[in-house]
């Protein structure tokens, strides 16, 4: 088995020496592109960059933020796994974002510049808010300690619904530590509800005993998505219970979170989705527990599921840590040895928690097993320790406590599903497989792309070649050696492939070039 890594594509604009770098020509799409979903009117962004003169007026700003690399936040590498639409900078794009504030952020022709793209008209990202779940009334933290509660929302529908999109709004974004959604079918959460004299109800009134987890909200998520047709079935009779975790701090403080609900036609409904942590931080998942982390000391945990008894598709992936996580790589092993990687998050932040969505849904074989490993620092020289000076800390729900969870959404597998594909647009750069390569990438063109049937080449090297043919994932799909002569003259019949995103690496003498391709 070949080990791989990811190596970015770059396509990259070439300025001559007197060329001046300006927003319409070179900055505004990236701003456009990467800032305005968070810094746009009602965005989650403290400023507005929706056009040339709203991002001169915060040049500096916008400067310091890609030299301290603060924004954007994305946080996993690039180089080992990637996501759709990917809103990290390259490096080419900080140099011309740099390269233009310190030439004086000129315009250039505004007239050329890109259209803004198309941004929501409120806070909300959704297309309709078809239900939303909110608090009786605003609950007033009782203590400046962390605090749980559940909040109890009758289900109003008498048939079946099917929610493909999930937002959630903290009322108190500096407090709340997670919003999580769960169903209730038996209804035993609204008796608690209504047995405690405040909004909501806590564990001294009773606990939550929701069967059915629907959602996690942790700082810093985005939008909820499931693919086009595919979505999460509730049935009638029951209630939505909404889980507020309060960080310290809060007290006195009215806190009014909402969640807004998008929902399916039945008609339009083709697939249903599940959701959990299927990577957790006790036994027999996690293979080196108890979570305890000694004060002063820097301490590894892994993780590994039981293997999988049905086929399974991914769609997104969302690693959860608390304040002395340091770092999170999660990956799959087939039941052949392959590895696939998943994510891997080098350098932890609590405050910007996505769900991360795979730019094509994975398909996980049955036998396959995920794995993990995590890194806690739990000394001084982390910053954002908790306790001064460091004290002992165990798995537990405070936010001075830690976690050690994967959350990921997915059904089972249906033929075809590794070919859907989950961005709104391909990006730029996109992780491809490359093994073993040379000094020396070799000569290669590839036509037609898109290609339906035959992919030629053309090189200008001779003889016997090594092809791989590989999808998104890295998963082999054709390898074989073959005369280049052939490649030119008869090309790659792609009949049996299913359209999807592909990559070709040809091979030879210890040198190899890959390029990527389009199957219609």
């Amino acid at each position: 088995m070949k080990r791989f890594f990811l190596l970015p594509i770059l396509f990259l604009s070439i300025f001559s020496a007197n060329a001046q770098v300006n927003w319409a020509d070179d900055v505004a799409e990236i701003i456009y592109g990467k800032c305005v979903n968070c810094h746009r009117p009602n965005g989650i962004g403290p400023y507005e960059f929706t056009s040339y003169q709203s991002a001169y007026d915060f040049r500096y700003l916008i400067q310091d933020a890609v030299a301290t690399k603060s924004m954007p936040p994305w946080l996993p590498d690039p180089n080992y796994s990637h996501f759709a639409d990917e809103f990290y900078l390259t490096q080419a794009e900080q140099n011309l974002i740099m390269d233009w504030v310190n030439s004086g952020a000129p315009s250039g022709d505004l007239s050329q510049e890109p259209p803004l793209p198309p941004i929501p008209s409120g806070a909300s990202e959704l297309e309709s808010i078809d239900f939303q779940l909110s608090f009786e009334s605003a609950y007033t933290l009782q203590s400046n300690n962390d605090e749980y509660r559940w909040f109890v929302v009758e289900n109003p529908f008498d048939t079946p619904i099917y929610i493909e999109k999930i937002e959630v709004f903290p009322g108190l974004k500096d407090v709340v530590h997670h919003a999580d959604l769960y169903y209730d079918s038996d209804n035993s959460a609204m008796a608690n509800e209504l047995a405690d004299p405040l909004p909501g109800f806590n564990s001294a009134t009773g606990g939550n005993s929701s069967e059915r987890y629907l959602n996690a909200w942790q700082p810093g998520a985005n939008l909820m998505e499931y693919p086009e047709g595919w979505a999460q079935m509730i049935l009638p009779g029951g209630s939505f219970v909404m889980e507020l975790h309060y960080g310290p701090g809060g007290q006195g403080e009215p806190d009014s979170t909402v969640m807004n609900l998008q929902l399916l036609p039945v008609q339009d409904v083709v697939r249903e989705v599940d959701s959990g942590w299927l990577l957790y931080d006790s036994a027999p998942v996690l293979l080196d527990g108890p979570l305890f982390i000694p004060a002063n000391e820097v301490k590894t945990f892994h993780q590994r599921t039981q293997p999988f008894q049905e086929d399974l598709s991914l769609i997104n992936i969302c690693p959860h840590m608390h304040y002395l996580g340091k770092s999170y790589k999660v990956w799959a092993e087939l039941p052949d040895g392959e590895i696939i990687p998943l994510i891997d998050i080098p350098d932890w932040d609590f405050n910007w928690q996505r769900y991360y969505t795979f730019p094509y849904i994975l398909h996980l074989p049955a036998g396959s097993t995920l794995n993990s490993v995590g890194v806690y620092d739990n000394t001084a020289n982390n910053p954002y320790n908790p306790s001064n000076p460091p004290v002992d800390v165990s798995r537990g729900e405070r936010t001075q406590d830690e976690m050690f969870l994967t959350y990921f959404t997915f059904a089972p597998y249906h033929e075809g599903d590794e070919n859907i594909f989950m961005g709104d647009t391909i990006p730029d750069e996109f992780g491809v497989p490359v093994f073993e390569t040379g000094e020396n990438a070799l000569s290669l063109e590839i036509f037609p792309n898109p290609v339906q049937e035959k992919l030629f080449v053309n090189s200008d090297i001779q003889g016997e070649v090594s092809l791989e043919i590989r999808d998104v994932s890295g998963k082999l799909i054709r390898q074989n050696n073959v005369d280049i002569t052939s490649l030119k003259t008869n090309g790659i019949s792609l009949d049996e492939i299913p359209s999807a995103m592909y990559f070709i690496e040809i091979s030879q003498g210890g040198n190899s070039t890959t390029k990527s391709f389009v199957k219609e």
